[in-house]
């Protein structure tokens, strides 16, 4: 991806004109928020995985909404940055080529969690009470039953 970027870089360096300051703001733009969304992404891909353990506790009892749920969020944030990632590599790879639609490309990349939403994948942190009550009361029980046999 690196190597794309200089090349665009390079081509925009060229043709020196109020239109390539404007491409060059753009590109920056459109990396600098795909970046800092993924950074934000593997956090909270950290942090699902850590709570992913505990939904599976409710799964014996009947309660697979909120492991359902997880895994549909897990799915979502992991889609999303696949595709916010290759479509600014397929946009900073067309620029050469097409810049006006390289720049549209790019500038989609940026919106590709609002079109994921649209489809049911929530890439947002969004906590359900009732699931979470089930799991702290199944993990005590678990660590009632652990504690009574040793």
């Amino acid at each position: 991806m690196a190597d794309s970027g200089v090349k665009v870089i390079v081509a925009l360096a060229s043709d020196v004109s109020l239109f390539s300051l404007f491409f060059i703001i753009l590109f920056g733009y459109c990396t600098v928020k795909v970046i800092f969304a993924n950074i934000k992404r593997g956090g909270i891909i950290l942090c699902q995985i850590a709570v992913g353990s505990l939904y599976l506790f409710g799964v014996p009892r009947g309660y697979t909404d909120g492991f359902y749920g997880w895994c549909k969020q897990i799915i979502a944030t992991c889609l999303t940055a696949f595709l916010q990632t290759t479509i600014l590599y397929l946009g900073l790879l067309s620029f050469t080529q097409h810049p006006l639609l390289a720049v549209g490309i790019c500038l989609s990349a940026t919106e590709v969690p609002r079109i994921a939403q649209m489809f049911g994948l929530d890439t947002s942190v969004k906590v359900n009470m009732m699931s979470v009550s089930h799991t702290v009361s199944m993990g005590a029980k678990a660590v009632g039953l652990i504690k009574g046999k040793a």
